[in-house]
């Protein structure tokens, strides 16, 4: 007996699968066929199945009366003296994020911050601000980017652009593709921020140098007289210092590049939501 189960599996390769073995369900496919078909067949899938995933259980003899093979998967194979066990993906613990807060948290606030965390979380949300520059005391938020996701799966997106400001930067043009135009069709900071505060709420924020992006966002908060609402706080670039090892510096770019992540070098806060999205579950791997 043979089960094979796939994801992101291209149709070609369904094809050629469905003629040694029957399709049950999307991607899962069971059958009787000889070792060497099999191995001929595990050896086509993972030549054609691209950055899908995939994972093989057959029988053999030997004590667990199975044998099992995965490709492109986060669950590893692990033999455990003549055992064969699934090793699961290593997640993030209480100590690598409390290791990711921002400077300026006391300890008694990381232990508060650190019990909230052993609570489960379903969902993150992952965020990012395009801005008009560095200085958090005269630049402003130009566009704001979230993405509601679990460790499987995105759930919701919300962007928008902030309009009201006086003139936008030729460079900060050429670097995100955002024209002064564009920030025309826009919200206004108040109801911007107001909008943002619901969807965070009672969340985990996720971003990439929190202390960049909280600058901006508490000086913006305090303007528009709004209370900034923020339950926890997960910054990556520390996390990603402390797993990553052999990169030329921690940019969000550089990280993407080092994962084999397709990026847009034009940065934009949704697309920099998703890329600190799957770096995220990158840094889970590790």
């Amino acid at each position: 007996m043979v089960v094979i189960t796939m994801t992101n599996c291209p149709q070609k390769l369904r094809g050629d699968l469905s003629k040694w073995l029957c399709e049950i369900n999307t991607g899962v496919y069971v059958g009787q066929i000889s070792a060497r078909v099999r191995d001929a067949l595990w050896i086509k899938i993972c030549e054609n199945i691209s950055n899908g995933q995939a994972t093989m259980v057959y029988s053999v003899l030997n004590e667990q009366h199975l044998e099992f093979c995965t490709h492109n998967s986060t669950w590893k194979v692990k033999d455990f003296d003549g055992i064969k066990l699934m090793q699961r993906p290593k997640l993030l613990t209480d100590n690598d994020i409390e290791e990711g807060l921002p400077k300026g948290f006391s300890n008694a606030s990381k232990r508060r911050i650190s019990a909230r965390s052993r609570k489960p979380v379903e969902d993150y949300i992952f965020f990012d601000i395009e801005t008009t520059g560095l200085d958090g005391e005269r630049d402003e938020i130009i566009e704001i980017g979230v993405l509601s996701a679990s460790l499987t799966e995105i759930k919701t997106q919300w962007k928008t652009f902030i309009k009201g400001i006086k003139k936008l930067p030729k460079g900060i043009t050429e670097l995100t593709g955002i024209t002064y135009e564009m920030l025309q069709d826009g919200m206004e900071l108040q109801e911007a921020l107001k909008e943002f505060n619901e969807i965070i709420r009672n969340k985990t924020l996720i971003c990439y140098n929190a202390a960049f992006d909280m600058m901006f966002l508490e000086k913006a908060c305090e303007f528009c007289k709004i209370d900034f609402c923020v339950n926890r706080v997960i910054d990556l670039l520390p996390l990603a210092r402390k797993r990553v090892s052999g990169v030329s510096n921690f940019k969000l770019e550089t990280l993407a590049q080092y994962f084999g992540l397709e990026y847009n070098k034009q940065h934009r806060a949704m697309e920099d939501c998703k890329i600190l999205y799957q770096v995220y579950l990158k840094l889970n791997e590790i």
